[in-house]
């Protein structure tokens, strides 16, 4: 059944969202980078399984390092935020991302991927509703909000990253994004902690739920923007806070 990829991306934003409730309870007592590596020690395996059967081989390089380095730079600084700033305020913050995507997109793609002008007052509606929904309780102020505008800059050119490599099989390019993430959470445990602490057996459930549901995220998100242009499925993002909402509610 085709879906497309705004649809696809509505999805992916719903998946993310109970991710940030598991890295949340996680963050309690781990540091981002063992977040960040607990969550590629669950998703690698499970990938490799679902994908034994195709080649993992990957043309464009170039790209994909680039996808995995400033990818792993933006969920850091995602995982950072999340200890500090309810679901809510953090999904507004990273609304500033769409913007991104639409602006870097025809730069680093083509003229092909440029927004339509319809497509650009469709997302200064949905960020002035976002505020409009949001505001009474953001954190802008706070180091945490600084991490998740970072998080938001650094994601929209890992997002542009994702649709240049649209000829790329989506599920190969997620399994390199999470080995490349995992490789490099390992040395940044390494460099700050000087050592892998096994982390506490209440943990390993939000562990296990960060994994999959990053894993599942990253493969609708993924496919999205194989399908539809980065701008538009961009756009469809603006789901995040309602859901985001609803999250802070039921979990926290």
């Amino acid at each position: 059944m085709w879906i497309s990829g705004p649809i696809l991306m509505v999805l992916a934003q719903v998946a993310f969202t109970v991710m940030v409730v598991f890295v949340k309870i996680a963050r309690e007592e781990l540091s981002t980078f063992e977040v960040a590596l607990w969550r590629s020690v669950v998703a690698v395996p499970v990938l490799m399984l679902m994908y034994r059967n195709l080649s993992w081989q990957i043309s464009d390089k170039r790209t994909i390092l680039l996808r995995v380095v400033v990818g792993f730079c933006a969920l850091c600084s995602f995982f950072a935020a999340a200890k500090g700033l309810s679901i809510a305020d953090l999904s507004l913050i990273s609304k500033i991302q769409p913007i991104l995507v639409a602006v870097l997109a025809p730069i680093l793609i083509g003229s092909s991927e440029k927004a339509s002008s319809r497509l650009w007052g469709l997302m200064a509606l949905a960020m002035v509703g976002c505020v409009i929904l949001l505001t009474p309780s953001l954190e802008v102020g706070s180091k945490y909000g600084l991490f998740a505008v970072l998080a938001a800059i650094l994601s929209a050119h890992a997002h542009v990253f994702i649709r240049r490599l649209r000829m790329e099989h989506p599920g190969i390019i997620v399994l390199w994004f999470q080995c490349g993430t995992g490789i490099l959470s390992l040395l940044a445990c390494l460099l700050t902690l000087g050592t892998i602490p096994l982390p506490p057996s209440h943990l390993w459930l939000p562990l296990v739920g960060v994994g999959l549901m990053a894993t599942l995220g990253q493969l609708l998100m993924t496919l999205a923007y194989k399908r539809t242009k980065a701008a538009k499925v961009a756009i469809a993002s603006y789901v995040g806070p309602l859901v985001a909402v609803g999250a802070d509610v039921v979990a926290f």
